[in-house]
């Protein structure tokens, strides 16, 4: 079987092989726009892109604010059951069978995005129509969810990973538990 090296240390790892539902997914991703390595797409950023867009643009139009307190985080499945995503059925199979470390670091990253986003909108929407302090107070929130959603999109295209961050790793669940990304892990992406 031929190796293929890691993106991140081509010493450290080698991608395991495919499942066999892995191997029958994978020549349909690329054309649906899903990574074929991550098996995660894009297009599931839109759902945080909208709500950061709402947020840099309420400084100077206050009235935002209200629509960025009706977004509610949703999982990457409901994301795509509620898309008009043209292959919405593949990228959620994808996703479930999406290299189970990847999609540990792909969902803690997302969880930490949906939990900052959510108090942010909460602390801005409580200043009213105070321009300057909602800039204030958005500046550094705003910063962490770019960089959140920057490595989101590092996992989704395979430049963020752990080293079992690799397809048929899911099959392997007590190996992901002790090589999955921690907090610290996270946290040192920002450092």
């Amino acid at each position: 079987m031929p190796s293929h090296k890691s993106s991140i240390d081509p010493a450290v790892s080698q991608p395991a092989p495919l499942t066999a539902r892995q191997s029958a997914l994978k020549p349909h991703l690329a054309a649906a726009n899903i990574d074929e390595r991550s098996f995660l797409a894009t297009d599931y950023l839109n759902h945080y892109n909208e709500v950061v867009m709402l947020l840099e643009m309420a400084p100077d139009m206050p009235d935002m604010l209200e629509d960025a307190a009706d977004w509610t985080p949703k999982s990457y499945q409901q994301h795509f059951a509620d898309s008009g995503f043209a292959d919405k059925a593949l990228a959620i199979e994808a996703y479930d069978h999406a290299p189970g470390a990847c999609r540990l670091l792909f969902d803690t990253l997302r969880l930490k995005l949906d939990a900052l986003l959510l108090q942010t909108v909460g602390d801005v929407v409580m200043l009213g129509d105070d321009a300057k302090a909602i800039a204030r107070h958005l500046e550094e929130p705003l910063k962490e969810a770019q960089n959140l959603l920057s490595a989101l999109n590092g996992v989704i295209h395979g430049k963020i990973e752990q080293p079992s961050c690799s397809p048929a790793q899911e099959e392997k669940g007590d190996q992901i538990e002790s090589t999955a990304a921690s907090q610290a892990d996270i946290d040192a992406l920002f450092d």
